[in-house]
């Protein structure tokens, strides 16, 4: 099935949610962007007003800034998926989710994809230019860029599901674990072992919460040799089922 992100700006009321096993509430200002299989259940107040944009995962590469600074962003967009504008970083912000979707709904089919990625290009850019001024992000090289962007294109891929040891992704990367292992935690902050376990615990949190699927059921899913082969993963994470 194909990946989805979901980008959510609230202006007004409140808005209720589940996303990685915890409940959150949006308040005025307050700005998500994440994955949209990770979210449950979204509750509005009646007098909330909410923005909506859901686009293809694959869609998103396209509007990324070709820089450094692009990855870097989106990881620490990963980190703090949610975040509160104020002021001129609220105003534009909250008129890049108007123009996307007046794009969508007027510009004639042949053109649309396009019109909606040059919003979105605009969108990502003022997003992260307000994200960074709220947390500190590294610089990174444009090779170390690419690196780990390819790498989080295969998690966010699903690649997971199948594939959580960091051989696995530095061989797709035509790279050894070792400089896997030094780009992610120079770019990041943060291993690749890190990258693949959130994936994966995010997916798990989100099949136990919504999917009421068993232990059982959700091994099979994630393609785990058997109920004890996925415990033991759980309990080297500190995590229990």
């Amino acid at each position: 099935m194909q990946q989805q992100i979901l980008h959510l700006l609230c202006t007004a009321g409140t808005c209720r949610l589940h996303f990685s096993g915890h409940e959150h509430e949006l308040e005025p200002g307050c700005c998500m962007i994440v994955m949209a299989s990770h979210i449950g259940s979204i509750q509005p107040s009646e007098d909330c007003q909410l923005y909506r944009l859901l686009i293809p995962a694959d869609w998103q590469a396209n509007c990324m800034p070709r820089s450094s600074y692009g990855v870097c962003g989106w990881l620490h967009l990963f980190m703090h998926p949610i975040f509160k504008l104020e002021g001129d970083a609220l105003t534009v912000v909250e008129h890049d989710f108007k123009d996307v979707a007046f794009r969508s709904e007027n510009t004639p089919e042949t053109y649309r994809r396009d019109a909606i990625l040059q919003g979105m290009r605009a969108l990502y850019l003022d997003v992260m230019n307000a994200h960074a001024s709220l947390f500190e992000r590294e610089e990174a090289t444009q090779r170390s860029a690419d690196i780990m962007s390819r790498f989080i294109r295969l998690l966010e891929a699903g690649a997971y599901r199948k594939h959580r040891t960091v051989a696995y992704y530095a061989q797709e990367l035509c790279v050894t674990p070792k400089h896997l292992h030094k780009v992610s935690t120079q770019v990041s902050g943060r291993t690749p072992s890190y990258w693949i376990q959130q994936f994966t615990m995010m997916e798990i949190r989100h099949l136990q919460m919504h999917g009421k699927l068993t232990a059982k059921e959700v091994a099979s899913k994630l393609n785990f040799d058997n109920t004890s082969h996925f415990s033991r993963y759980l309990s080297r994470l500190g995590k229990s089922w």
